[in-house]
């Protein structure tokens, strides 16, 4: 206890200023932000376990949506360069995750497949996200779990929308000015 002029029962009040709220968009990045740190535990678990990095485990998953796309393909999905993929895919077939092939089209063209190792990856992450999400949500009410998936269903929908706009655009820059 601070000794106070004033006698022991003296208390000092501070008066901070009042914030402002963040602007409803700032606010919104900052939770999605704060929601996918709540998964890097078990992305980190998949990550340890078959010593995948988060880049190529969306690979992997983009593959196991997909099938049969090419590197140009998967670096549009992967907002990365082609020779980055390619440094991915070398690393993904020298261990078993992925196959490629020929493309049946285009006799000069090369499809990436998932192997049964990347097969069982996708699928064992995509288990282990989906009961430590359920988990993680388990103090939500029913009408709190229909407002997130109505509000994230909105969101994806919109950003996948953006996104594809973007990569068409091409302007060669990753992120456009606000």
């Amino acid at each position: 206890m601070v000794a106070s002029p004033f006698g022991e029962r003296a208390r000092i009040v501070l008066v901070m200023p009042e914030e402002t709220p963040p602007p409803p968009r700032d606010r919104a990045v900052l939770s999605l932000f704060r929601a996918s740190a709540l998964l890097d535990g078990v992305r980190l678990h998949i990550w340890d376990q078959e010593n995948l990095t988060v880049t190529q485990l969306r690979l992997l998953s983009f593959l196991e949506e997909e099938g049969g796309l090419s590197n140009a393909e998967l670096a549009e999905r992967l907002y990365v360069t082609r020779p980055s993929v390619s440094a991915l895919l070398e690393r993904l077939d020298r261990a078993g995750f992925i196959r490629r092939e020929v493309s049946q089209d285009d006799r000069r063209g090369i499809r990436i497949w998932l192997e049964a190792r990347g097969q069982n990856a996708v699928a064992q992450l995509r288990e282990d996200t989906r009961a430590y999400a359920a988990n993680l949500m388990s103090d939500l009410t029913d009408d709190d779990l229909t407002k997130l998936a109505d509000a994230l269903e909105h969101f994806v929908l919109l950003g996948r929308a953006r996104r594809t706009t973007d990569l068409q655009a091409d302007r060669g820059e990753m992120f456009p000015a606000r």
